[in-house]
């Protein structure tokens, strides 16, 4: 093994060299501020189907994600979280609106 072998993949870099990598940010922990999530449908581009998006604003992924298997589950039907929009299949507006208020989330839309 080479002695120049660098941990963090770097291979080539014009920069300065950084001696330890940057610490990121934990997302542990509820952000400040009100929870806020905005329900809506769309059809659009998806085949005719609805799909539920649920976009969750001052929360972070983590938070997210798990939100996004509580509905799915609640519901019964699949979907997908991605970033800090939740899709889940289907019109589940009436279904999913309990279940955020429940989780501390100011629910507008829908």
């Amino acid at each position: 093994m080479s002695k120049n072998k660098r941990r963090d993949g770097l291979v080539y870099s014009t920069g300065p060299v950084r001696s330890e990598p940057e610490s990121e940010p934990s997302g542990t922990g509820k952000p400040s501020g009100s929870s806020e999530a905005v329900l809506r449908i769309e059809k659009k581009g998806r085949r005719g189907k609805t799909v539920t998006l649920v976009e969750l604003r001052n929360t972070h992924q983590p938070r997210a994600k798990e939100i996004g298997r509580k509905l799915k589950s609640a519901c019964g039907v699949g979907g997908t979280t991605r970033g800090l929009v939740v899709e889940v299949q289907g019109d589940q507006r009436d279904a999913v609106r309990p279940i955020l208020e429940q989780e501390g989330f100011r629910v507008r839309g829908g």
